[in-house]
């Protein structure tokens, strides 16, 4: 047989298990309904006719006075008046009574050296097949007292005692069984609560790593982009020192041409003015030996005549 087979024989057992809990407790209200409904109609009247046997002594008309006392049926709920009449009874020898009392006392102080005797002999007489003994056991299951919490064993002796017509253990395990569904549809919550945190955990987690990794990333990319920013500052700052050597240079260049330019002019001037003054000179060598030659020729000619003695 395969999971899927199992799991789906699983689940029809489940179901008929509801289906027949379902019917059990519509049977269940059906017969409170029966017997309270008459009962509630004359309340009143029943605990006064209870009450009038009990004080004369009738022991089941005390457990039953006990019992109105104690859930405030036909009478102002009174829990010591219940424990009063029901402890009358069990006096008496009342079984059902005596168990009531026994299972007020392990509630309210646990078990004792007083009490654990008393809780044995219960547990005998559940096993020999007493149905309110068996009630009594279950609903310490049940309940948890005197024994651990265990639904599965309470609804084991109460439905024990409900198939032999014990009412009370009827209702327990209806509650019993409402409890554990209750239970498992919190168990139900708890856990799907627990895998949404895990999921949203998980999710968080993600998201902090997508992050973590969002800022690395971004880091990474700042740190670059500085590298990368200073390397263009630095770059720049070598180009416009470059360029300021280059415009340093080229201004002693152009400065270094002037120079040349002027003194290749002074020099040309120089040369010039060298060849205006050689032109010059000969040229009045050239007036001068001209003019010797005119005076040897002629010594009255010329300007010098007049100073000659022998020109006048």
């Amino acid at each position: 047989m395969n999971k899927n087979n199992i799991n789906l024989k699983n689940d029809s057992e489940a179901c008929v298990a509801d289906f027949i809990s379902n019917i059990r407790s519509i049977a269940l209200l059906l017969i409170t309904l029966l017997l309270i409904i008459p009962l509630t109609v004359q309340a009143d009247g029943l605990f006064d006719f209870q009450m009038k046997l009990a004080q004369k002594g009738n022991a089941e008309a005390q457990f039953k006075v006990g019992e109105m006392y104690e859930t405030g049926f036909g009478v102002k709920e009174d829990r010591a008046e219940a424990e009063n009449w029901i402890t009358k009874a069990a006096g008496q020898g009342h079984e059902t009574a005596g168990f009531k009392l026994l299972f007020w006392d392990i509630e309210k102080n646990g078990v004792t050296d007083k009490n654990k005797g008393e809780l044995a002999a219960l547990r005998t007489k559940a096993d020999e097949g007493n149905a309110q003994a068996q009630y009594y056991v279950g609903k310490m299951y049940s309940r948890g007292v005197g024994e651990k919490r265990n639904s599965a064993k309470a609804l084991e002796w109460l439905n024990k005692a409900a198939l032999v017509g014990v009412l009370e253990a009827e209702r327990e395990s209806t509650m019993v069984r409402e409890n554990q569904q209750r239970w498992a549809m919190e168990q139900k919550r708890k856990e799907e609560k627990k895998r949404a945190e895990q999921r949203a955990k998980k999710e968080k987690e993600r998201l902090a790593k997508q992050e973590q990794q969002r800022k690395l990333q971004a880091q990474k990319e700042a740190e670059a982009k500085a590298r990368a920013d200073a390397k263009a500052k630095q770059n720049a700052k070598k180009n416009k020192a470059a360029a300021a050597e280059r415009e340093k240079a080229n201004r002693a260049a152009a400065e270094k041409a002037r120079k040349q330019q002027l003194l290749a002019q002074q020099q040309a001037d120089a040369k010039r003015r060298e060849a205006e003054k050689q032109a010059l000179i000969k040229k009045r060598e050239a007036e001068e030996k001209k003019r010797q030659a005119q005076f040897e020729s002629d010594p009255c000619s010329g300007k010098s005549a007049r100073f000659l003695s022998t020109c006048k």
